[in-house]
């Protein structure tokens, strides 16, 4: 009886499957999902940024890129939103996620636009964003 070794060299009838071809950028889902948008410099100048752009305390290395929760912002489900994010310190970051007091939706909401607007001046004044003429 011969048992079946590895090493012959046998020819293969039926050929590979390969991995299905993603459709490339301009094609298919990809005009429809682009997908959200990332930049790692806006989300690494919050530890420049001077304070908490809600609460005003002063950055003492807390200061964190918080993105939004809701669906309308771009989050899907193990997805962060777009990377427009509002710059606030732990505490605030907790209590806008739910982590640490009680905040309906719109004092969630209303909380977190008045952040990220506060930092996205912040971001234009200090020239860390230009606006294209």
């Amino acid at each position: 009886m011969k048992l079946w070794n590895s090493s012959l060299n046998v020819k293969r009838i039926k050929p590979r499957r390969t991995a299905p071809q993603t459709p490339q950028k301009g094609e298919g889902a990809a005009i429809l999902h682009p997908g959200p948008f990332r930049s790692q410099t806006i989300r690494d100048l919050a530890a420049e940024a001077p304070h908490c752009m809600e609460c005003g305390k002063r950055n003492a290395g807390d200061v964190v890129a918080c993105h939004p929760n809701s669906l309308e912002y771009g989050k899907g489900m193990g997805q962060k939103a777009h990377d427009c994010p509002a710059y606030l310190c732990g505490d605030c970051h907790n209590l806008l996620d739910g982590r640490a007091g009680e905040l309906t939706a719109d004092e969630k909401a209303v909380m977190f636009l008045r952040a990220a607007y506060r930092s996205w001046v912040w971001l234009m004044r200090e020239g860390h964003l230009k606006v294209a003429a």
